[in-house]
Formats: C-alpha cells, sequence, structure tokens
C-alpha cells in the first residue's frame, strides 16, 4: 500500500493553495530552508502529484508519481524542479520534524523484512508490541479481508500514525486508528507485511542537533515549538484542552446565533449532534453526561484520553457548522482561537 501514495505527515500546513505557475520553486524552498530546519513541498494536480524533502542546506529527497511514471530520489527532483513552473501545481509546505525527515523521505526505499504474515497464526497487537520493544523504524502494512486496511508507521520503537488504505494519504495519529485496525483484524482476519526504512542516523541526529540551537533572541522559533508539540499531546494539561474547547464550542456558538436564519438553542443543537456520535464516541452521550457545555464553559468527567475528546469535539463542531453552511464564517471566528492555541492544535491535529 505504501507504494501507491505519496505519504507526508500533513500537519497543519505553512503555506497552502499556492499556484506553481507562478512561484520559482527553488526560491520557494529557499525561503523555507530559512524558516524551518525541516519540511516538505508538495505539489498536487488532477494528474500528477510530487513532493520534496528539504533540510536547511538541500533538497534531500523527491517522489514523483503520475499516470506513466513513478519516480524516487534525485531524478525525481530534477522532474519536479523541471516540472513545476510550466504546470499548474497546487503546492502546500509542511513543518516536519528534523529527525523524523528522513523517515518520511525514505518511505519508498524501505525493504519488507517479513511479508504476509497472516492474522491466524500473528496477532496484530502483538506484532505491533514487538516492534516497539526492538526500537523499529519502519511501518506495517495491514491488509484486512473485505474491508479496509492501512499502514501504523514506527519510529524508533514509537507509533508516530497511521494511514488508511482510502488512498488519501494523510497521517491518522489517534489512538483510535491504531485500535481500530487492530479490532478489524481480529474480525475479518488478514495478512501484515513489515518494512524497514532505512535511515541516515548521522544526518537525522545532525539535523536535530542543528534544530534545537536554532534560536531567535533566546526563544524557540514557532516552528519548532509547534513541531516538538506533536510529540507532547498527552503532556497538555486537562485545563489547558478544556479552555480550548470551550473557546471553540463558544465560538460555534457566537457564529450560530448571528444567523436568524438557525433556530434553535445551541446546546440542545449540540446534544442532538452528540446522540448521533455516541455508537463512535460513548463519553459524549449526553444522558451520561461525561462532558457537558455550558454558558462558554466545559467540564469532561469520563476516561478518553485528550486525543479523543478533543477529536471527537473537533468532528461535532465542524459537522453542525457544515450542516448550517457557516463553515467558512466559523473558520474566521476561530482565527484568534488559532493562534491562542497553535501549538495544541497541532498536537492534537485539529482542522478547523
Amino acid at each position: 500500500m505504501a507504494q501507491e501514495m505519496i505519504l507526508i505527515p500533513k500537519e497543519k500546513p505553512v503555506v497552502e493553495n499556492l499556484n506553481s505557475y507562478y512561484l520559482d520553486t527553488s526560491k520557494l524552498i529557499e525561503h523555507y530552508q530559512g524558516e524551518l530546519a525541516a519540511g516538505a513541498v508538495r505539489f498536487q494536480s488532477q494528474v500528477s502529484e510530487a513532493v520534496l524533502f528539504f533540510d536547511e542546506q538541500s533538497i534531500v529527497s523527491g517522489f514523483l508519481e503520475d499516470r506513466n511514471q513513478r519516480i524516487h530520489g534525485k531524478d525525481a527532483i530534477k522532474r519536479i524542479l523541471e516540472m513545476a513552473g510550466k504546470n499548474n501545481f497546487a503546492v502546500s509546505v509542511y513543518s516536519i520534524l528534523p529527525e523524523r525527515l528522513y523517515f518520511w523521505a525514505n518511505l519508498p526505499r524501505s525493504k519488507v523484512i517479513y511479508k504476509d504474515l497472516a492474522s491466524e497464526f500473528t496477532d496484530l497487537d502483538g506484532l505491533i508490541g514487538k516492534m516497539e520493544a526492538e526500537k523499529f523504524t519502519g511501518y506495517i502494512d495491514v491488509e484486512v479481508k473485505g474491508d479496509r486496511g492501512g499502514l501504523l508507521f514506527i519510529y524508533k520503537g514509537e507509533v508516530i500514525g497511521g494511514s488508511s488504505a482510502d488512498g488519501a494519504g494523510n497521517v491518522d495519529r489517534s489512538v483510535q486508528y491504531r485500535q481500530n485496525l487492530i479490532s478489524r483484524s481480529k474480525e475479518h482476519g488478514g495478512k501484515f507485511t513489515v518494512s524497514r526504512v532505512l535511515l541516515d542516523e548521522k544526518k537525522s541526529a545532525d539535523l536535530a542537533q542543528t534544530a534545537e540551537k536554532k534560536t531567535a533572541d533566546g526563544r524557540k522559533p514557532d516552528w519548532q515549538r509547534q513541531a516538538e508539540s506533536l510529540d507532547t499531546a498527552d503532556d497538555i494539561s486537562p485545563e489547558r484542552v478544556m479552555e480550548m474547547l470551550a473557546v471553540m464550542l463558544s465560538s460555534l456558538e457566537s457564529v450560530l446565533k448571528s444567523n436568524r436564519k438557525v433556530r434553535g438553542d445551541f446546546e440542545t443543537m449540540l446534544n442532538r449532534k452528540f446522540v448521533e456520535k455516541v455508537d463512535q464516541y460513548e463519553f459524549l452521550d449526553p444522558f451520561a453526561a461525561e462532558f457537558k457545555y455550558s454558558g462558554g464553559k466545559v467540564e469532561f468527567f469520563g476516561t478518553a484520553d485528550n486525543m479523543e475528546l478533543v477529536s471527537a469535539i473537533a468532528e461535532c463542531v465542524t459537522e453542525i457548522a457544515e450542516s448550517q453552511s457557516m463553515l467558512g464564517q466559523l473558520h474566521r471566528k476561530l482565527d484568534g482561537w488559532r493562534r491562542q492555541f497553535a501549538n495544541e492544535i497541532i498536537a492534537f491535529d485539529v482542522n478547523l
């Protein structure tokens, strides 16, 4: 599956939806080499897709895929740079944790070490545990019979995300994704293939060390603070999480109340949405009252982890805004919220 898509750890882009036809790609990368310690530039069109991975000093790798070819490495870099100014690509730039740059850049060069392990003889949960204990770097390709499979990415023994077999190429960092993949493999059966991603440990260490030294007036730059927060979602205080959710929900309430066409009490509308989501998120059940919102404040008495809670509430907020055709207004209303909770938003992979 990994060989059928381009994968980037797509957090909130540093910049997105630029048109390559009007860009000097080399200068764009040069600019962000000064802003970011490591990153990726993604090019997308209806017929092709490409990515260039870069550190502070150079473009370290590239990957190009269209209807006729799939190219990786130096050849891909040259071809992408040639194509970018001649074609209308949508261009986005992403920040990547410096020490993990070579993990993502080297995915297409991975090597299979265990192939087609049958679920009848291999438990996926146990296999993940084995890879964690061995400090393995690579990914597990999970095929599920009659159902969507997926990938689990592991970096030095830590599961750093997954990607669905739907082909979208998004990286899902939630615990729920991992558990759902394990459950479906047990229920339906399937096969697991384990591939190792080969890293240049010295380059990765040097890049991480350089990033640590890069400061502005004694303070870590925004990109580094945001990237580091990706690893510390569990360390964010419950009070900070509640504050973030409260502002998110009160912003939605304010937007809806500003529209005279929207009828009904906001808390009632929110609870109805919670009822729709109970099968997926039990802690949203209004009758159990584990999660409460009222008067701009939230309370949570459940046991779900922060990642799952934030994901659930963000999903509800998005769907309510979309149902009232007010997602654009909500996005504008949340501008200050995004600045206030920038680290948390990236840590929890919130797309609002």
